[in-house]
């Protein structure tokens, strides 16, 4: 049945209270932790954030709030030569720096607040732009260059703490700039950090092989090819500071020292550099050279590179200044082209992308500058590419004999012209050599015997030996930007064969053609080129040492002294005879290579010495001697263009000079020594039977002016310097000499001729260059004092002379 529910007992009102008053603080405690929680959430977000996510980003904060972090530079390596003379050296410079912000910060808003706290803002501002002021128009003063608008621009960056306004301010400077910061307390803002500047003692002495060191490191050359070893490893000092930027020496600091780079000693000696560049850029004034040239010089036993010249050259120190004469012609003519193509480039734009006419002009002449700079940084013996020529006969030669394919008693007959596939080649001497031996048809630089030398090795065997000599592959010397020459491959056709049996159409470095040379002659050894000897560390400690590396052995010791033999009489007896050098035994070949551009040919001569031991091997080449006119064989300066004209007196001469500075000592034969330079004995006094034997002692004859039997004065005087086989004049009686006399002019003139002038006239001849003792063909070609000139009698006067060689590059065309 049903039950009904009994009613609970009625609460007291207290009770009631209690239990509501704990229903209220239960809800506000979830209220509160709701809400609390709902609070502390993004809190915990955020600092999960900073903590977390940011965690880097905040650390590099407070770091730069807290510390103050100052790189400490390291000095670049010094490149020395091969004695440890300087080439490239570091010396400390500074950096001019700017803190917008810590100049504005400087000024302390307390001192411009009234009493209520408010700021004078005019007064705050005024202060400020004072502060400016000092700096803009003090540092305009001490540095006139500064661009005073940009400086001003740079202030108002007020939030920027690291403007660079000036870079590499050498010591003077610095402490003039140092003494305007003390004096004017600007220290918080403005200072001075410490860098580095490289220097090059001997200016364009080896440029392009050095190289040089821009903003971003080295650039160029060695500078680049080394920059890992040679820029060290920047060091740092970590210290505290206050709000206010000012290091805390007392507080936190880390010092981490600076790694110097490595030092870099060079193969190259600096005089022997020298030597080169002077000699290259002799003969680029002496026969008017329009696009420069190159010279190498190499020790051909080891691969060591000791000098090498490339023109046009220009100043590491300022390497961005075109000083050439012809570059600065190209750069005239080249903005113009450039002109004119971006004009035509800028008239199909939209008008409102269109540049102004002085904008164009900017940059065409921006566009040539930076063409004539990358030419003048390029260094021309490991980056350019030519055709050899001649030279390239001495490889074939070797090639030959090592095959057997000719001998010594070979003999060869030159029409003047070679027909082969289809085409007619010509010799160099459009009559013909007729008749030679293998010895005279290198002297004369034959192409017809050369083409039949080629065919009798085969394309296949000449490819071989083509390859051996590492014409086809880099050489590996280090430095940057080597390139590789350019040919026909593996698949040589007849005619291929025959041009480049005389070294025409396909191209080599100088470096490879130097190389290949030298494994002809030194007993067969193909050498890897280099340049740098050993790196040693600041303290002299060798870190790495480079020795010569032995690539392959072309061909035999035997073959290789038959090849210098037959070299030898090249300047001897030949072609390359301008390269003559009195005592000294000098070995080479000449070469003229004509280009597919018109009115180009690249004369070059390489030469050896001693020819029995070869210690030194130079390649001398101009490239392009201006034509007197359109297809003449003749230069502006009256000299044949050939390799054996003009390369080979220049390369002799260097080559003498070398060996002179190596102390390689002279070996004159018989006619040598005779007219060797003689000290003029004392026969004043004397009678003239006694005075012509004294005189027959020294190797001079005589001539006698006056009458009597006692020579009363003599010309040139006692202990005077002179050429033996030279004419002393003894005066008689009353006969006195004149005290002055006019040099006259001996230029075409033969050895005897010119010997004779000269001492008719009362001077001395002191014979350089080619062999007077040859023939006939050896012209003066210049002399020591210009015709005309009024000298004192007894003067000796140098006279150079060279002998017209025919060795210009062939021609041919295709038979019809």
């Amino acid at each position: 049945m049903y039950k009904q529910r009994q009613p609970e007992p009625r609460k007291n009102p207290s009770e009631r209270s209690r239990q509501s008053k704990r229903l209220v603080f239960r809800r506000s405690m979830v209220l509160m932790g709701v809400f609390g929680l709902g609070l502390f959430i993004p809190l915990l977000i955020q600092l999960w954030n900073i903590a977390i996510v940011h965690h880097d980003e905040y650390q590099t904060k407070a770091i730069e709030q807290q510390l103050m972090d100052v790189t400490v530079s390291a000095n670049r390596g010094e490149i020395l030569d091969a004695n440890g003379d300087v080439l490239a050296m570091s010396a400390t410079v500074y950096n001019l720096i700017l803190a917008p912000k810590d100049l504005v910060a400087s000024v302390s808003e307390s001192k411009f607040k009234d009493e209520d706290g408010n700021l004078d803002e005019d007064a705050y501002n005024a202060e400020i732009q004072r502060k400016r002021d000092v700096v803009v128009d003090g540092l305009c003063e001490l540095m006139p260059d500064l661009d005073r608008e940009k400086l001003e621009q740079r202030m108002e960056k007020t939030n920027s703490q690291y403007e660079v306004l000036a870079t590499q301010i050498e010591e003077q400077d610095a402490k003039a700039i140092r003494a305007f910061i003390e004096e004017n307390n600007t220290s918080y803002y403005l200072y001075l950090t410490p860098s580095t500047k490289r220097y090059y003692p001997y200016g364009s002495l080896a440029s392009q092989v050095l190289g040089f060191v821009n903003s971003e490191g080295g650039a160029y050359g060695l500078e680049a090819w080394y920059e890992d070893l040679l820029k060290g490893v920047p060091g740092r000092v970590v210290t505290g500071k206050t709000a206010q930027n000012v290091e805390m020496y007392n507080s936190y600091s880390n010092y981490i020292d600076a790694i110097n780079g490595y030092d870099l000693t060079l193969t190259l000696d600096a005089t022997i550099q020298s030597y080169a560049q002077q000699a290259l850029e002799k003969g680029i004034e002496m026969y008017d050279v329009q696009n420069g040239g190159f010279c190498l010089v190499m020790d051909p036993q080891t691969g060591k590179v000791l000098a090498m010249a490339s023109s046009p050259n220009f100043d590491p120190n300022n390497y961005s200044v075109i000083s050439d004469s012809f570059l600065l012609q190209d750069v005239e003519t080249d903005t113009a082209t450039i002109y004119q193509q971006l004009k035509a480039e800028n008239g199909a734009k939209p008008a409102e992308e269109q540049l102004t006419d002085a904008e164009l002009q900017e940059q065409a002449q921006a566009q040539a500058k930076g063409a004539a700079r990358e030419k003048q940084w390029s260094n021309r013996t490991v980056k350019d590419t030519y055709e050899p020529g001649s030279t390239f006969k001495a490889l074939v030669l070797a090639a030959a004999l090592e095959e057997g394919v000719v001998s010594e008693n070979d003999t060869f007959n030159c029409p003047g012209y070679y027909n082969i596939g289809g085409w007619r080649i010509n010799c160099s001497k459009r009559t013909g050599h007729g008749h030679q031996t293998l010895a005279e048809a290198v002297q004369n630089s034959c192409n017809p015997a050369f083409i039949e030398i080629g065919q009798r090795l085969g394309a296949e065997k000449f490819y071989e030996y083509f390859q051996a000599f590492g014409m086809t592959e880099k050489t590996g010397i280090d430095l940057p930007g080597e390139e590789k020459g350019v040919n026909w491959g593996s698949n040589m056709g007849i005619v291929d064969l025959a041009v480049a049996s005389f070294g025409q159409r396909f191209n080599v470095t100088p470096i490879q053609m130097v190389t290949g040379f030298s494994a002809v002659i030194n007993g067969g050894n193909l050498y890897q080129p280099y340049v740098v000897q050993k790196v040693t560390d600041s303290e002299g400690n060798t870190v790495k040492e480079n020795s010569s590396t032995l690539v392959r052995q072309v061909v035999s010791e035997q073959t290789s002294q038959r090849a210098r033999a037959i070299l030898e009489t090249v300047v001897s007896e030949g072609g390359g005879s301008n390269a003559y050098q009195a005592g000294y035994r000098i070995g080479g070949k000449t070469g003229s290579a004509e280009t597919l551009e018109d009115g180009r040919t690249i004369v070059s001569f390489m030469g050896f010495a001693p020819a029995d031991d070869p210690q030194v091997i130079v390649l001398m080449a101009y490239d392009t001697p201006k034509e007197a006119s359109p297809g003449s064989s003749y230069g502006t300066c009256g000299v044949y263009i050939s390799g054996g004209a003009m390369a080979a007196p220049r390369a002799g001469e260097l080559i003498a000079q070398i060996l002179d500075y190596m102390g390689v000592e002279k070996q004159y034969t018989t006619e040598e020594s005779a007219a060797t330079t003689v000290t003029t004995p004392q026969v004043t006094g004397y009678t003239v039977a006694d005075a012509a034997v004294r005189l027959e002692k020294k190797n001079l004859t005589y001539r006698t002016v006056g009458t009597g039997d006692v020579v009363t004065s003599q010309v040139p005087a006692a202990n005077s310097a002179v050429p033996g086989g030279s004419t002393v004049i003894l005066y008689l009686g009353d006969a006195a000499p004149e005290e002055t006399t006019t040099v006259p002019n001996v230029v075409g003139m033969s050895y005897e001729g010119a010997k004779k002038a000269l001492e008719a006239q009362g001077l001395f001849m002191q014979a350089a260059g080619s062999s007077t003792f040859y023939s006939e063909s050896s012209k003066a070609q210049s002399q020591s004092v210009a015709a005309g000139e009024s000298v004192a009698t007894g003067t000796v006067v140098q006279v150079q002379f060279s002998t017209l060689v025919e060795d210009g590059a062939a021609d041919f065309y295709e038979i019809t």
